[in-house]
């Protein structure tokens, strides 16, 4: 993936290939040099008094990983009870100190590119901004604004 480009008001605008993933009713573009693995969802135990965004944890590679609630994170209404809802464990946070986190979503869709000139600069941080990829408005995100 190409680093982010800058555009003429200076947000970085994310370019690149990107794995189409649906949350709640939308759908985002997480890219694809920060996804380690899509799997099945994974059993989640749900920790007291967590955030709303923080599903519980789950278990990966014998470690504990956290699992964020990705339809939560986006401000998504919710979608319909997906079939077989999926975990994309991804890097979050700079590359500097970047940390293992599972995204609960509903489904992993396909790998796109991401045209530059579609991306229409949302709030530069964790959402970067929308972008028509065919005939669907997607959300593009930086996860390595997440753990920030």
């Amino acid at each position: 993936m190409s680093e982010p480009e800058q555009d003429q008001s200076g947000a970085a605008r994310a370019v690149g290939s990107h794995l189409l993933v649906r949350a709640g009713d939308y759908i985002c573009a997480l890219p694809l040099k920060s996804v380690r693995r899509v799997m099945r969802s994974l059993s989640v135990h749900p920790l007291p008094g967590g955030t709303p965004e923080l599903k519980g944890l789950a278990e990966f590679a014998g470690e504990p990983l956290p699992i964020l609630d990705l339809a939560r994170l986006v401000g998504a209404p919710p979608g319909a009870s997906p079939p077989f809802p999926v975990t994309i464990v991804a890097w979050a946070g700079p590359p500097e100190s970047r940390e293992t986190v599972g995204l609960a979503a509903e489904a992993a869709l396909e790998v796109v590119e991401v045209p530059p000139s579609s991306v229409v600069v949302g709030d530069g941080g964790f959402v970067v901004g929308e972008a028509s990829v065919g005939m669907t408005v997607v959300r593009v995100l930086n996860l390595e604004a997440l753990g920030r």
